[in-house]
């Protein structure tokens, strides 16, 4: 039997990783064309910023949502994280003026909302300063988790690898760093925290006027692309519960996987051979969205949610993956350590 290898690249140059005992991945359409075209895209945004426009202040830039997570379309944004040298206050013209000048260079890329989590730059001094302060706000929050979450750099590789290295070693210090025994409890904290967040967040915008139409995509984005890259950083803390030896390097070295490759290897390596459920799920999701008439269809208010059909399956396939992740997770009650189910649900 085939045994999934840890990567040694990120999926923008390497094919799907993971061994086909687990998943023949060529049988989803939807997924295998989204990893083609987040190639060709990835490709693409790489090639704009290595012409020499990107300021040096620029440490790295990664990218985010369906890009990073290989579902990408030709609908969807580019999510990008600018990551500037710590001696760039964030928060500064200075900072300002590189961020544009970035964006400048990617041309006719669509920039990112202005008030949404990749509206400015950052540094790493500034995602590690404040951790769980009060004062941290909810963009500074996002970027942090979704480096772990679901971003692969697209400038800046070696930069952008010590950048994750250090979150991780924040997350890591005074706990499992100096005791492997530990479990990530600062890390399943703060991954929980941005979870939640963003759920309480898309509430907080059902009121808005300008926003009460985006809702019912974000709900189904939500249930699905959400849950999935929440879960899959979750489950391999979960799968580490049970390391007892080299626990930062181990989750260092398996952060090149995408969300959705990182639930299959630990499926795998729990021999729940059920994965292709959550993976024919997920292949629905991504070919629902991925087409305009049905992206199109779901810009409805909530009161005429259930009269878009396209909502009414896609509720009913999500109801199905929830089902389906909390199984798995459920079921592994005496593989993953009771510590870590006790700070999953306390």
């Amino acid at each position: 039997m085939a045994t999934t290898l840890v990567p040694t690249e990120y999926a923008q140059s390497r094919e799907w990783g993971i061994s086909s005992d687990v998943l023949d991945f060529s049988r989803y359409q939807s997924l295998s064309r989204n990893w083609t075209s987040s190639q060709t895209l990835l490709k693409d945004l790489r090639s704009k910023l290595d012409d020499g426009r990107v300021p040096t202040q620029v440490a790295t830039i990664g990218a985010a949502g369906s890009l990073g997570r290989m579902e990408a379309s030709d609908l969807s944004d580019a999510d990008l994280i600018i990551v500037l040298s710590d001696n760039v206050a964030v928060e500064s013209q200075e900072a300002n003026q590189i961020y544009g000048v970035v964006w400048d260079a990617l041309g006719s890329i669509q920039r990112p909302n202005p008030r949404g989590v990749f509206a400015g730059p950052t540094s790493t001094a500034h995602l590690l300063a404040r951790i769980g302060h009060g004062a941290e706000n909810l963009g500074t929050i996002g970027k942090r988790l979704l480096l772990l979450l679901e971003a692969q750099p697209v400038y800046g590789d070696g930069q952008f690898e010590m950048v994750v290295h250090n979150l991780v070693d924040r997350y890591a210090s005074e706990y499992v760093a100096s005791d492997p025994r530990k479990e990530w409890t600062f890390l399943i904290n703060d991954l929980i925290r941005y979870f939640r967040s963003i759920c309480v967040h898309y509430q907080s915008t059902f009121d808005d006027q300008h926003e009460h139409d985006k809702w019912v995509l974000r709900n189904v984005k939500l249930r699905h692309s959400r849950l999935i890259m929440y879960v899959g950083l979750l489950a391999l803390l979960g799968e580490c519960s049970k390391v007892r030896d080299h626990k930062v390097e181990w989750l260092k070295q398996r952060l090149r996987w995408t969300p959705l490759e990182r639930l299959a290897a630990v499926y795998e390596a729990n021999t729940d051979w059920a994965f292709f459920r959550l993976a024919g799920l997920y292949d629905v999701f991504t070919g629902r969205v991925s087409d305009p008439c049905v992206r199109g269809g779901l810009q409805v208010g909530y009161a005429d949610r259930y009269v878009c059909r396209a909502f009414a399956e896609l509720k009913a396939n999500s109801d199905a993956l929830a089902a389906e992740l909390s199984r798995f997770v459920l079921d592994r009650r005496g593989s993953w350590t009771d510590r870590f189910f006790e700070y999953l649900l306390f």
